[in-house]
């Protein structure tokens, strides 16, 4: 089970990054991405850079890697003094331009939210967090009202043998929960 990363933002934009600096004299840019998609800042790809509470569109001219961060030059960006302002920019994406991701991958605004629900139809609460974890994703899950209702929170590991199946359109996750996870 995959989980690209991505935060929900008001409206129809996603956070797929942010500024952590200028790269060079040039006008490029040094920046941290919240995806494991590189392809979200493929030349040409429209972006919104907020900082400070205000917004401006930008458009991908360049990309390239270096390390864990991508060097991106946007168009119109011409000059080392343009690039200091993107720092500390937040990178966000129209949803509707989310690369589309393979079958049994979800971007994880598409998991917080969802219900969930025990192979047994019992309902456990909504997923109100995913934890990155070393080796997997970690569903951080508030108890529903009723006999679960004043439970400290349930932690779910993302993986196949636990989560049987993501449902997007109705809204929940089914898991199978071995002992000692409740």
């Amino acid at each position: 089970m995959e989980h690209r990363r991505g935060s929900e933002m008001p409206g129809d934009f996603i956070a797929v990054g942010r500024v952590t600096t200028f790269q060079g004299n040039r006008g490029e840019v040094r920046v941290l991405p919240f995806t494991d998609s590189p392809e979200q800042f493929s030349p040409g790809t429209k972006l919104r850079a907020t900082r400070k509470g205000v917004a401006k569109a930008l458009e991908v001219e360049s990309v390239r890697c270096h390390k864990r961060f991508i060097i991106v030059k946007f168009a119109g960006i011409q000059c080392i003094d343009d690039a200091k302002l993107l720092r500390g920019a937040q990178l966000e994406v129209d949803k509707s331009q989310l690369v589309a991701l393979p079958e049994g991958e979800y971007y994880v605004f598409q998991i917080e939210g969802l219900e969930v629900l025990t192979t047994e139809g019992r309902y456990l609460g909504k997923i109100v967090r995913v934890v990155e974890g070393v080796a997997h994703d970690i569903y951080e899950v508030a108890p529903g009202q009723g006999k679960s209702g004043g439970q400290e929170k349930i932690l779910i590991p993302a993986v196949r043998e636990i989560v049987k199946s993501i449902d997007l359109e109705q809204g929940h996750v089914i898991v199978d929960l071995i002992p000692g996870l409740e």
